[in-house]
């Protein structure tokens, strides 16, 4: 590639205007055929590749996106999951010629978040949960801004979104602790204010119910996402000896705690209890024992965020379009099945 090649230079070279070099970039159909090939040849035979800053002025595009994300302490990056959507997002971001800006928010900086909401770099934009879809979503709407969501929120079905059927990762995890007979289990729940969590939660009762295994109330906990909550739900049920056979956790990092109360408290898994993640995060396979959990393609929801986001930058669609994946169980040692070795 030669340094510092410019769209003029480029022009100059093809016998053509800056403006059909601009064209023929973003394959607008107003070309001649014979211009189109001349300006294909000279950057094919000098691998021109245009800087942001002429794509910019060519487009009227600044190709960065902005993803706003909750501030949740240490939970934005040291939980396995983030990270995970994180790199999807990115790197499909650079495969589609977006840079991908990543912007911690809170209702604690009410002040900061119109501007960063309304912050003319960037063309468009990614919510990531209900969090930052509650503070931020009526000004990005206002102001007519391309935006995906990540995670269900209903009350904004005129945005794109992606996410997975919660219900039906849930219902296969239910399955599957009844299928292995376990009539006793807990259900330790994100927060009822998500819809994935009440969808999680749904798919789950809907599985007992259809197996005949009713839940104890006192076996229902409602957890925050962490493995701190994991941790004290398990240890409360231990110390009040309620603990039963066998435990559904909404995530893996509540599992992760859960596991580490239940080893604290002299429990063994699962010979006396067992227990099911949600998530599959690298740390899963890893834990002791390694965790059967429901795997949701976290990586891949960033990349279709992304997809979905510059698909409408580019056609100037606005009618929005809603994706689902499919989760996957996935079956280790910590829930008591037999495995094939």
């Amino acid at each position: 590639m030669e340094d510092d090649m410019t769209i003029d230079q480029v022009a100059e070279l093809a016998y053509v205007s800056r403006s059909v070099v601009s064209r023929v970039l973003n394959d607008h159909p107003n070309v001649s055929a014979e211009a189109r090939e001349r300006v294909l040849r000279v950057i094919e035979e000098h691998d021109y590749r245009p800087s942001s800053v002429a794509r910019s002025l060519a487009t009227d595009r600044s190709f960065e996106v902005s993803v706003l994300t909750p501030r949740r302490g240490d939970e934005s990056l040291a939980n396995g999951y983030w990270p995970l959507l994180y790199s999807g997002l990115f790197e499909r971001g650079l495969e589609r010629g977006y840079f991908v800006s990543l912007s911690m928010v809170s209702d604690q900086v009410e002040d900061e978040i119109e501007d960063r909401a309304r912050d003319a770099r960037f063309d468009g934009y990614v919510l990531v949960t209900t969090e930052v879809t509650d503070l931020v979503a009526s000004t990005l709407d206002a102001d007519g801004a391309p935006t995906v969501l990540i995670g269900q929120d209903s009350s904004w079905d005129a945005f794109s979104s992606v996410d997975i059927d919660n219900a039906q990762g849930g219902y296969e995890a239910g399955r599957h602790l009844c299928d292995l007979g376990y009539e006793e289990i807990g259900l330790i729940l994100g927060s009822r204010d998500l819809e994935e969590s009440t969808h999680r939660r749904r798919g789950i009762e809907r599985a007992l119910s259809e197996a005949g295994v009713a839940v104890a109330d006192r076996h229902v906990a409602e957890g925050d996402y962490s493995q701190e909550s994991g941790h004290a739900i398990v240890q409360a049920w231990a110390e009040r000896a309620q603990m039963p056979r066998a435990l559904f956790c909404a995530s893996d990092t509540m599992a992760m705690g859960a596991l580490l109360a239940l080893n604290e408290c002299g429990y063994k898994v699962p010979e006396e209890v067992a227990i099911v993640g949600f998530d599959d995060l690298p740390a899963a396979q890893y834990a002791i024992p390694p965790l059967t959990t429901v795997r949701q393609p976290v990586y891949e929801k960033g990349q279709a965020a992304i997809d979905l986001l510059v698909d409408q930058i580019e056609t100037a669609e606005t009618d929005p379009v809603h994706t689902e994946l499919a989760p996957e169980l996935v079956v280790r040692q910590s829930c008591g099945a037999q495995q094939e070795t």
